[in-house]
């Protein structure tokens, strides 16, 4: 805990320093959350193709991002991280020259069922 998934289009792979982005917002998710970095995680999937409105000349583009965090956090810390990771998602496009970014995140509370385990060789 936390893990985020983020999807982007794949316009944005020269523009979108994703390894970048990661650590930012791990750093961010251990200031808000108060957790360890070592916990954060973070996956991306670049999407072939996605269609905004009716449709596009490949200049629209979409990042989304959610995160599943650890259950018990109020209302007014999840939407301080949403708000800070929706920053930090514009920030790391702004270089998307000539695109239209369409950004959003969505964070969510880990199910009560959700158990990890960290393996060593």
């Amino acid at each position: 805990m936390p893990h985020a998934v983020v999807d982007y289009s794949d316009s944005l792979t020269g523009a979108f320093d994703r390894r970048a982005f990661a650590l930012e917002l791990h750093a961010l998710v251990v200031e808000i959350l108060d957790t360890a970095i070592g916990n954060c995680k973070t996956r991306f999937h670049r999407l072939e193709e996605s269609v905004v409105g009716e449709g596009t000349d490949g200049r629209v583009v979409v990042v989304h991002v959610e995160m599943a965090i650890a259950r018990g956090r109020t209302a007014q810390t999840t939407s301080r991280l949403t708000r800070a990771v929706l920053e930090l998602v514009e920030r790391h496009t702004a270089k998307a020259a000539g695109l239209e970014v369409h950004a959003s995140v969505d964070v969510r509370d880990l199910g009560e069922a959700y158990t990890k385990s960290v393996s060593t060789p």
